[in-house]
């Protein structure tokens, strides 16, 4: 390995978390997660549900499959999750007309009508979490999220 990155090494002698880039992709997100999930308490949903709703807002029809890949989860945990908000009222599921092993899920108008909540609480906590950032800082780092995400995905 290079040394150019050995200052973000956990082994290096005087190494501290504050210089370990994953560790605050972990907190950020972790926090994220927290001012998330109490904001959708009223709602009575949690953040694997909003992220299968919101999954869905953005690829309707989509499969089981589809929606496991999108917010990457085991196949196991979305399918409990997508039958859980199927008993709320907020999804639909139906075999694909093509291959009946396929299940695709779609949202209910119930269902739109929360994701529409979802979006509301997310931009308090998006505004909160980019406050004294612009809109450029958040565009460069979201690239460079990306481009460290596309280079451990293969």
């Amino acid at each position: 390995m290079s040394k150019r990155y050995s200052k973000f090494l956990p082994s290096i002698e005087d190494f501290s978390l504050d210089n370990f880039p994953f560790y605050w992709v972990t907190q950020v997100h972790a926090q994220h997660v927290q001012n998330v999930d109490h904001a959708l308490k009223k709602y009575g949903l949690d953040n694997s549900r909003r992220r299968i709703l919101m999954a869905l807002k953005t690829k309707s029809h989509a499969s089981v499959s589809d929606l496991s890949e999108m917010i990457i989860s085991k196949m196991s945990t979305t399918t409990k999750i997508i039958y859980r908000l199927k008993d709320e009222g907020l999804v639909n599921t139906y075999c694909c007309e093509d291959d009946a092993r396929i299940t695709r899920v779609l949202l209910t108008e119930k269902g739109e009508q929360m994701t529409q909540k979802i979006n509301d609480l997310t931009q308090v906590v998006l505004e909160q979490s980019f406050d004294g950032l612009t809109p450029l800082q958040v565009e460069k780092m979201m690239d460079s999220l990306k481009h460290i995400f596309r280079n451990l995905a293969h």
